[in-house]
Order: C-alpha cells, then structure tokens, then sequence
C-alpha cells in the first residue's frame, strides 16, 4: 500500500520592519505584527519563503541613494524565526541600502538564525540563484531575480542577482531538469500598477518556456493580476506584506501564496491580508472580485497597454524633472569642457539631484516609464 503525501508552502511578498515596530521584531511577538490567523497559516506550512526588503545590520554605512534607506538592526531577525521563515529572498532594491556591509550582515544574519537566503551575495561571482528544497516528496526549485536599481554588484561589491535573459533563461531551463515544480521570484515592475509592463509580461513568458511553473512579481506594493500561460502560474504584483513603505489604497493590501503540493498535483490558493497601522491581519473579506476582473484583462494587449500608457503620462513629470534642458545648456556651450563639468557640479545640479538622474537612467523600470510616458506625451502635443 502506497501513503499518499501532501505538503504546502507559503511564499510572501515584501516584509521588512519599519521603526515603530523594531520592537515587536526584536522581542519576536508574531502575534501582535502577524496577528494569530497568520500566524497558523504559517504554522501549518512545510515551507515559509518571504522577500526580505532591506538590511539587517548593526551598521551605521548607508548606501548614497535616493528614496528611502531600509535597515533595522539584526536583532530583528527574531520575528521571522519565530514566524517559521525558511527562505528569504534577498534580490530586491533595498538589499544594499546599507552599502556592501550591509549585505554581508544580513547573509550572517540569516546563517545565525538557520534561514536560508538566495538573490544576493558578497560579491557578483558569490551570488546563489537558486535553492531545492523537498516537500512531500518533489523537489522544489526556487529562483530568484531582480531588476537594476542601487543594487547591483562587482567584482567587489556586495549585490543582487540582476535580471539577464540569457543566464536567467539557461538556468531556469537546468533547473527544471532538476525539480518537480520550479518557483520564480521576480523583484520588479511598475510601482501602484496593477498590471505587467509589456516587457514584465514578455519576460514572464519567457522565463515560462524555459521551465519556470510559478512566478511571482513583488515590487509594485500592489495586489495586481493573474495570468495562466501554458499551465504555468504567473502572479503579477503580489503586494506587501508588512512592510509600511507607504500608506494608500494600493499598498494596504497583500496576498499570501499557499502552493498546496500533492502526489500528481500542485494547487495554487490565496490569502488577502491587510496593512493595520504598523501590522498586518488576514483579511475578513476574502473578495477576489477586483483581482478576477483586472486578470480577465490581462491577456488584451491594447487595454493593458493603454493603461500602461496612462501610468507612464501621469509619472512622465518626476523624469522631466530629471532630465530638465535650461537656458543651462547655452551656458555651458560657452564654457571648455572643465568649466562645463566644474559648472554642472557646483551651479546646475545638487548632488541629489544628479543621484536621481542617475537612478532614472539606470532603473530598468524607470527607463521604460520615462521612455513611454514621453512617447504618449508627443502624442499628445501632436493632437493638441
């Protein structure tokens, strides 16, 4: 007689403690941040995997950046022992937030607390992709990638694994070869949208064809759609988890991911939670109607595109900002080379500013707004 056997894993998106409730990590009181549904959600799995959305360091280094610095001090680690963490997925856009050491730190962090992590590393040839692990007898592959933002590393620099089609779609493809069911996290994606990119979308498909079964993408602090390609589950923005970075409609709502894994069977089900000031609880209203209409969607291009479209108008103002042209540029011309450079560094820009500009150029997400936004702004002017 053969026993039949079954496991379940639960996958969460962003997390990270903010310094109101630093407190609550450090002492490891799931309870109040997670609240006690959560809590045996969590309890019942075989598997807890989350995106560790900053550092965990004593450090005081900072990454010089825009935007926010996300760190807490290691001690807070607790929490997510408590909580049953197993994996935490390191390749996102906050990881370096407290430069090189800050990495390192956080990878010894985990290592003291028995969690495994992937997506980050020292260095960039000291970088893990991927994990197997085993649930009810299959093996199950989890990868992990990020776009490129302040996170990317060197030959001696700490940094994430940063998206690159050719490498992410060869190791996918030997991956498979090695696991029954094969999970992709992917950090990226428009910020508050609730739709793929039409380049998310493309390299979803992809990565797809070259074996992946799950992809999950966080990032974009929203709840956003689903998609089924060639039997494969594509999750398009899962949203937060705890992690309070914003406060507005779209960023106080996330999903748990529960994979229930069978003899013959992998069933993808889903948990709504809810930001509650600096905690979260599972959602009383269980209401997947939005979330069923937009996916519904997802597959006409024109739609999503327009949209898209819409978004990147809306957003286009910050990269103007950025890559505002002045009288300046007369000026300069008449200046040599040095006086140009010496002008644009003491007059022209402040260093925040060229700090920004150099995140817009960089920022695979923030190109591809820029550039779209700026495309339907022409158009516009043209009817106009």
């Amino acid at each position: 007689m053969t026993t039949s056997s079954k496991g379940k894993i639960i996958i969460v998106g962003d997390s990270f403690p903010v310094p109101s409730n630093i407190p609550f990590y450090e002492k490891g009181d799931i309870n109040h941040l997670f609240g006690e549904k959560i809590c045996s959600i969590f309890k019942d799995a075989d598997l807890r995997i989350c995106n560790l959305e900053g550092a965990l360091t004593d450090s005081n280094d900072t990454c010089e950046k825009t935007g926010p610095v996300v760190k807490a001090p290691t001690q807070a680690v607790k929490a997510f022992q408590e909580l049953g963490i197993n994996c935490c997925t390191l390749a996102n856009n906050h990881i370096t937030d407290a430069g090189h050491q800050g990495v390192v730190d956080t990878m010894h962090t985990l290592d003291a607390a028995n969690i495994k992590h992937i997506g980050a590393g020292e260095n960039i040839d000291k970088i893990n992709h991927f994990l197997v692990f085993e649930v009810a007898n299959k093996k199950i592959g989890l990868y992990n990638v990020c776009e490129a933002m302040y996170n990317q590393p060197s030959k001696n620099k700490a940094g994430a694994f940063i998206y690159d089609e050719y490498i992410v779609c060869r190791e996918i493809g030997k991956l498979k070869t090695e696991c029954d069911y094969l999970i992709v996290v992917y950090h990226g994606g428009a910020e508050k949208f609730r739709f793929p990119s039409p380049q998310t979308r493309k390299r979803f498909h992809r990565m797809v064809d070259s074996g992946a079964n799950m992809i999950l993408s966080q990032h974009t602090h929203c709840v956003g759609c689903e998609e089924y390609y060639k039997e494969a589950y594509l999750l398009y923005g899962q949203g937060n988890f705890l992690f309070r970075s914003f406060n507005n409609e779209f960023t106080d709502t996330g999903l748990i991911i529960e994979l229930e894994v069978g003899d013959d069977s992998f069933v993808v089900n889903k948990h709504l939670v809810n930001a509650v000031d600096d905690t979260v609880r599972y959602a009383e209203s269980q209401d997947f109607t939005e979330f069923y209409k937009r996916s519904s969607m997802v597959k006409d291009e024109d739609y999503v595109n327009e949209l898209f479209n819409q978004y990147c108008l809306s957003e286009l103002p910050q990269y103007l900002y950025a890559y505002r042209s002045s009288i300046i540029d007369r000026i300069l011309k008449r200046f040599s080379k040095k006086r140009s450079m010496d002008y644009l560094l003491t007059k022209a820009y402040s260093r925040k500013k060229m700090l920004f500009t150099l995140h817009s150029l960089r920022s695979e997400q923030n190109r591809e707004v820029a550039i779209t936004g700026l495309i339907e702004l022409l158009k516009k002017n043209k009817e106009e």
